[in-house]
């Protein structure tokens, strides 16, 4: 087996290779799940504990001398009790395979190195590790499992010192060694992933590339900008194979720029066309990565989108030029006055403004003066024309806070005034000439009047068309319901116009109709009638608070006032144009109503007219679900 000094020169290189090769594998098996890359360690752990017994010293036939002692404490202080118990039964198996007088005390000392290993982490309560616990923790670990070790030997088999001193010493000196290391590559694991966290998360647009032009790292964001699904896509690629021609080789200058100056290219502004097709903006800072030598390795690469910042910042340049244009062309008067009432500044376009009071409105005056002024001289159609204290107050009140309204002078100006009160009470007011602006406010409002009354009117007659005669049938119906009064509706039908029409033409047509609306028209004799034109040759008329008696009076004047025109009419068997009405009545004791009900009526009792003969009256009482049909 070779001298002692090589066992334990072997038993070191052991230990050392088993925590070297974690730290470097460690941080390659970060994707694997916790639970799985937990149990790796602890059989990482337990084999090296393994080899190092393997490879013990043999003191005396049956006891063993090795560095197991260091595996296990770092495998309970870093891997807690699920690492713990692991190796420590393989290593209890394994000793136990060994066999010997020292079996016993081997696995007391397993035990008690694995515990040690555990106690420190929980007797410091879990702050962060650092060399004092690990310097805390290999002492005690390799005295304590000495000791424990030194006292489960059977009696007289070592001495104390040969027992405890040189394991102690040995079984401390590399379990210090092995965990500062593996602590070293915990904290630089975990710093990597750290970064590598933050780099995926950024909300920029990230990525690192080599000397040669090909990324090494990237987070997703600057995949999906290439039109890729993850960052594993981009790595291992150059600029060329992800971007078009033209984009590609203006980055890879700007690489290779940075990689051979060594100097950063800090915020520079660039446009290109995302995955989307979209013509975007960035702003993209490249940083040189040195290596210790002081040679250019690569670079990391961020690029943020600014397309929403610079339109907002290009905007906000089009309004402070607008605004600071707008300044200096505006046409309007403007007045400082301060908190005891007094004029501090007025420009020409104030004075101007007021035709009888303006050579008052002076700095150094006081605007009690010149209110009172104002109501001597007329000068504002909405002023007192007498002196009015409480009226000077008031306005006076106003013009010192915030206010804001407009007044017409006497020669029909309208003057907008606004007040606004600064931070040391005094008061800014703007004066605009707001005539033209007032002109045009009454020309839409009657536009708009007149529109309304177009979209209500037909255009043929000047009567309601369909659809107002629709809503002001039902505005009556739910009226006369509530207040309990009758309700009378006219249908009415030119006899025979088709005939009209096909006779005399449409012109002629369009004539008759129209002198027949006007005499429709006429017969209306109160303003809340209604006469509409309801389709073609159709006519009706909404008689409120009318009875069936007195809507057949209104009906027979129309009919009667139709034949009396005497427009002629060839193709009629009268030789003159008439008409036939039907009349349609809810009575106060009718409750219950309904437009399409009514209007149902009195086109059925026009109907029976025809029927009868034409150029005659019939009328309806609609009383429920029961109608009473009748000539007048």
């Amino acid at each position: 087996m070779g001298t002692v000094g090589q066992m334990l020169a072997g038993n070191f290189a052991v230990v050392a290779l088993f925590v070297l090769l974690w730290s470097r594998t460690g941080y390659w098996l970060k994707s694997v799940p916790r639970p799985w890359r937990d149990g790796l360690f602890a059989l990482s752990m337990s084999l090296g504990t393994v080899a190092a017994m393997y490879m013990a010293v043999e003191i005396q036939p049956g006891l063993f001398f090795d560095l197991r002692h260091a595996l296990l404490a770092v495998a309970a202080f870093f891997g807690g009790w699920p690492a713990a118990v692991v190796t420590t039964a393989i290593a209890s198996i394994y000793r136990l395979s060994m066999g010997g007088d020292g079996g016993f005390a081997g696995i007391v000392g397993i035990v008690v190195a694995s515990l040690l290993g555990l106690a420190i982490p929980a007797l410091l309560r879990n702050r962060p590790r650092d060399v004092g616990q690990l310097a805390i923790m290999s002492v005690l670990s390799a005295v304590g499992a000495s000791i424990a070790q030194y006292l489960a030997l059977p009696s007289g088999t070592l001495s104390l010192v040969d027992a405890v001193l040189p394991n102690s010493i040995m079984n401390a000196g590399i379990t210090a060694i092995a965990a500062i290391v593996y602590l070293r590559s915990w904290r630089l694991s975990a710093d990597r992933e750290l970064m590598a966290t933050a780099l995926f998360h950024a909300p920029d647009y990230a990525y690192v590339i080599d000397a040669s032009g090909r990324f090494v790292a990237a987070n997703d964001a600057a995949a999906r900008l290439v039109g890729r699904d993850s960052a594993t896509a981009l790595i291992g690629k150059t600029c060329f194979q992800l971007l078009p021609p033209e984009a590609a080789q203006a980055h890879h200058s700007q690489d290779q720029q940075v990689l051979t100056s060594g100097k950063p290219i800090i915020d520079l502004r660039s446009q290109m066309v995302d995955a989307s097709g979209q013509l975007r903006s960035y702003s993209t800072t490249k940083v040189p990565l040195h290596a210790p030598d002081g040679g250019t390795i690569g670079l990391v690469g961020v690029m943020r989108d600014i397309t929403v910042a610079q339109q907002l910042a290009e905007e906000l340049t089009l309004n402070r030029d607008t605004l600071s244009y707008a300044l200096s062309e505006m046409n309007g008067g403007i007045a400082m006055i301060d908190s005891s009432g007094h004029l501090i500044f007025s420009n020409d376009r104030y004075r101007n403004s007021f035709p009888y009071t303006g050579h008052l409105r002076v700095p150094g005056a006081d605007m009690r003066t010149v209110l009172a002024a104002v109501i001597a001289t007329g000068e504002q159609l909405t002023a007192p024309r007498q002196p009015d204290p409480q009226w000077i107050a008031t306005t006076l009140t106003h013009l010192t806070s915030q206010w804001d309204e407009e007044v017409q002078l006497f020669n029909g100006t309208w003057l907008q005034v606004r007040v606004h009160t600064t931070s040391n009470g005094t008061s800014m007011v703007l004066v605009s000439d707001v005539t033209r602006f007032k002109q045009a406010q009454d020309e839409l409002n009657s536009a708009t009047d007149q529109l309304k009354q177009l979209a209500r009117t037909d255009g043929l007659t000047d009567l309601l068309n369909r659809r107002a005669f629709d809503e002001s049938l039902e505005a009556e119906i739910r009226r006369s319901a509530r207040t309990g009064t009758p309700l009378s509706l006219l249908m009415i039908d030119v006899d025979h116009f088709k005939a009209f029409n096909d006779h005399y033409g449409h012109p002629a047509g369009d004539a008759c109709l129209r002198q027949v609306a006007e005499l429709l028209r006429a017969s209306l004799k109160r303003p809340a009638d209604l006469a509409a034109r309801y389709g073609g040759e159709e006519f009706a008329a909404i008689l409120p608070d009318t009875d069936e008696d007195g809507a057949y009076l209104v009906a027979e004047a129309f009919r009667r006032a139709v034949a009396q025109a005497r427009l002629t009419h060839e193709r009629s068997d009268k030789g003159i144009v008439t008409a036939s009405v039907g009349v349609a009545t809810y009575m106060p004791d009718n409750l219950e109503r309904n437009a399409l009900e009514l209007a149902k009526a009195a086109d059925d009792a026009l109907y029976s007219a025809k029927a009868a003969g034409r150029d005659r009256v019939f009328g309806a009482r609609v009383a429920g679900k029961e109608r009473r049909y009748g000539s007048y």
